[in-house]
Formats: C-alpha cells, sequence, structure tokens
C-alpha cells in the first residue's frame, strides 16, 4: 500500500494539471470568442472622412456656384449681383472657397442673372484653364416646347470654348491659375480642371457688373483655398 501512493497522488496530480488546462483553455477561447463576437462586422466598421476623402479621391470634387440677383448692397447702391457657394446648408459665402489640390474639380455655375455686361478684359469671354479648354453650357436656348406630339424637344446643350461677348453675364477668373470661365446669362455651366499646386489663389468676375460688388469680397472677387 505505501509503495503505491505516490501513484497515486502523481495520478491525481496530473488529473488536476489537465483540469486547469482544460479551464484555461476554456478561458482563453471564452476572452477569444467574447472578442471576436464585440468587434464590428466589416459591413458595420465606421469609415472616418479622411478614409472617404482617400476613397472618393479619384472622382471630380464638386463645387457649386450660385450667381443670384437682387442682393441689396446697401441703401445707396441697391441690388447687385453676387456669387454664392451651394453649401450642406443652401447659399454660402463665396469670400474663400475651399478646393483640394491636385484633383479633379467639377464646378457647376448656376446664373440666374439675365442681363449681359461688357468685359473688362479683352478676350475674357475665350475659356482658358479648363479640361480640353471647353465649358458646357445649358440654357433657355437648349431647350423647346410645342404643343405637338414632340412636347418638349431637348437638345441638351453646348460644348463652347468662348462665349460671344454680348452674352457673356459674369466671369469666374483666377489669373494665377489662367482659368477663365465665361458664365452665360441664365445659363448653367459645367467645367473641369485641376489646380496643381497648394495655395491661395485670387477669384474675379471680370464683367463691368458694378463697382462695390466687384471690390467685395464675397460678392463679386474673394479667394481660392486649394489644399
Amino acid at each position: 500500500m505505501t509503495e503505491r501512493k505516490p501513484s497515486l497522488l502523481r495520478g491525481i496530480g496530473v488529473f488536476v494539471l489537465l483540469g486547469l488546462l482544460a479551464g484555461a483553455g476554456i478561458a482563453i477561447g471564452y476572452g477569444l470568442a467574447t472578442s471576436l463576437s464585440s468587434s464590428p462586422s466589416p459591413g458595420t466598421v465606421t469609415v472616418t472622412s479622411t478614409a472617404v476623402q482617400k476613397t472618393n479621391a479619384s472622382e471630380p470634387y464638386v463645387l457649386t456656384l450660385v450667381i443670384t440677383t437682387g442682393n441689396v448692397f446697401n441703401s445707396s447702391a441697391g441690388a447687385e449681383p453676387a456669387f454664392f457657394v451651394l453649401g450642406p446648408k443652401g447659399l454660402e459665402s463665396s469670400a474663400s472657397i475651399s478646393l483640394p489640390a491636385n484633383r479633379l474639380v467639377k464646378l457647376v455655375i448656376v446664373c440666374y442673372d439675365d442681363g449681359n455686361a461688357s468685359l473688362n478684359v479683352p478676350n475674357d469671354n475665350v475659356v482658358s484653364g479648363t479640361t480640353n479648354g471647353t465649358i458646357f453650357v445649358a440654357s433657355n436656348s437648349n431647350i423647346n416646347a410645342s404643343q405637338g406630339a414632340a412636347g418638349i424637344v431637348l437638345h441638351g446643350g453646348q460644348t463652347m470654348s468662348s462665349v460671344p461677348a454680348a452674352e457673356v453675364a459674369h466671369t469666374f477668373s483666377v489669373p494665377s491659375l489662367n482659368l477663365n470661365i465665361p458664365v452665360p446669362l441664365s445659363s448653367t455651366v459645367v467645367a473641369y480642371f485641376t489646380v496643381s499646386k497648394a495655395g491661395t489663389y485670387a477669384w474675379f468676375c471680370e464683367t463691368a457688373c458694378g463697382l462695390p460688388p466687384m471690390s467685395t469680397a464675397g460678392w463679386m472677387r474673394g479667394s481660392v483655398e486649394a489644399t
């Protein structure tokens, strides 16, 4: 009997050791399972705005500008035209326009001004600095309505490298970037361009559309901040 006690104790010890290892394995497995179950699945991972910007960097950055009239500058000047940025909250100031550098920009300009203006700089009715040196213009002349079977006839729009000087209401011009986009009266203009270098650039309207707005940031002039 005395010779079998060590074997019995040894057997009990091995059994206890196996039990402890098994318990530890269960604990580790449970902890791992809990960790995995608490981690979000790929479909629920929250993506930061920075990551979204990187993901969409291959797509054009869309900037929409709206030219309105009837903006009262002051009691003596009365109503004047002005550029606005169309942002998440509606119309916002155009005094400082933010754009990404080294990324294609899709610029949409919606002009509600139905009056033309003389050019301050000759040839500013000619497009420059855009992709292929052109803009796309849609206006009332692109759409005809009739009572006949054809109904509304859509001509779509025109791709233009220049606008007849007599039809220019405003321009969006950034001389430092050699960018000039003439905007016909009562029209929507689409243009593509890229700012190849980060920096601050002044933009202007190069038509004679009233001295107060032409000399005031957020009306007919401002800056482009490319970052």
